[in-house]
């Protein structure tokens, strides 16, 4: 009878220890900028999240680093990464923010939003980049990259 039920309980056990590995890893806002997200070789930390701007309206702003941890070079791409709100809206990453000017020709300026592109990594190195968003990040929310469910961000 013993043995009826301890394999009873380990049947009923085993799926929700694999349902649970499933499930992707929850980050408290308060320390998003310590837990790395993994995307395959690329290593990201999401270093600010900036909801909303002042007075909670327009646009909310993402500071991602990207460190790539394979051998040979990797391609981030930033608008393959997405950030489902609390009532399933999608924000989508909308243009890359500069916080200075450069020396350029031609000049270049950071008030003037620049759509992203692609970057290309090398082995071992890392990237920062500050993106604009396309609305208000609401918690509790979901991190996509590449179509995969990487974490969620809560209060």
């Amino acid at each position: 009878m013993r043995s009826l039920l301890l394999t009873l309980a380990l049947a009923l056990a085993v799926p929700l220890c694999v349902a649970a590995g499933d499930q992707p890893q929850q980050i408290r806002l308060s320390g998003l900028n310590k837990m790395p997200i993994v995307s395959g070789p690329l290593k990201m930390r999401i270093a600010r999240l900036s909801r909303s701007t002042v007075l909670g309206h327009g646009r909310g702003h993402i500071e991602v680093e990207v460190e790539n941890t394979s051998p040979v070079p990797e391609t981030f791409y930033p608008q393959r990464l997405a950030i489902v709100n609390r009532d399933n809206f999608q924000v989508n990453v909308l243009a890359t923010r500069r916080g200075r000017y450069y020396t350029t020709l031609p000049s270049y300026d950071p008030r003037v939003p620049v759509a992203p592109f692609e970057i290309r990594i090398t082995p071992g190195a890392r990237i920062k980049e500050m993106y604009s968003l396309s609305g208000k990040v609401r918690l509790p929310a979901r991190v996509f990259y590449d179509d995969k469910l990487l974490a969620e961000i809560v209060e």
